[in-house]
């Protein structure tokens, strides 16, 4: 009974919500800043992942678990809340590529035309629009969502590892 009082999951959803709202905010800012793609300002969206990560595990561990956290909760806090944040990023991407900014596969698709020209400057026609073919298959806008979901989730596992060494506190008095 103690361990569903203690369940990660529903504050890590609402964390999952914020954080997703955060990362949103900031992916629509720098659409309207016009922030290119390439800019190195847009890694600042994995620091605002890992920050969101940190407080919500440490926000679940002062808040629900009396302020002691063992490294497993610790991660599977912050993993669900990746996980949560993923899925609605993920929704948000589709909307974007398809709605919002429906130019970013022509340009997607430009690009990968010239650094392929750029490597490899005696690609026959035909090979080219072999490999452009390919290229559009995997960024269509269901297929650029999935991408990024599995990149935020396999970032998310990674943060939620090292963040939990650090969130974790265990209460020595009940060892």
């Amino acid at each position: 009974m103690e361990e569903n009082k203690n369940s990660a999951l529903m504050p890590s959803l609402m964390s999952g919500i914020y954080l997703a709202f955060a990362l949103i905010v900031y992916s629509l800012l720098m659409y309207l800043l016009d922030i290119d793609r390439e800019s190195p300002i847009m890694y600042i969206s994995y620091a605002i992942l890992a920050g969101g990560l940190f407080w919500a595990v440490v926000s679940y561990r002062d808040k629900h678990m009396g302020g002691f956290i063992e490294y497993g909760k610790a991660f599977s806090s912050g993993f669900l809340t990746g996980l949560f944040a993923s899925i609605i990023t993920a929704i948000f991407t589709y909307i974007y590529v398809q709605y919002i900014d429906p130019g970013l596969v022509e340009e997607i698709l430009a690009q990968a035309e010239e650094e392929m020209l750029a490597d490899n400057p005696n690609m026959s026609d035909e090979q080219m629009d072999q490999a452009l073919s390919i290229t559009a298959s995997l960024t269509s806008p269901v297929m650029i969502s999935v991408w990024a979901f599995l990149g935020n989730v396999l970032f998310t596992v990674v943060l939620s590892l090292i963040i939990a060494i650090f969130a974790k506190r265990e209460n020595k008095q009940m060892a």
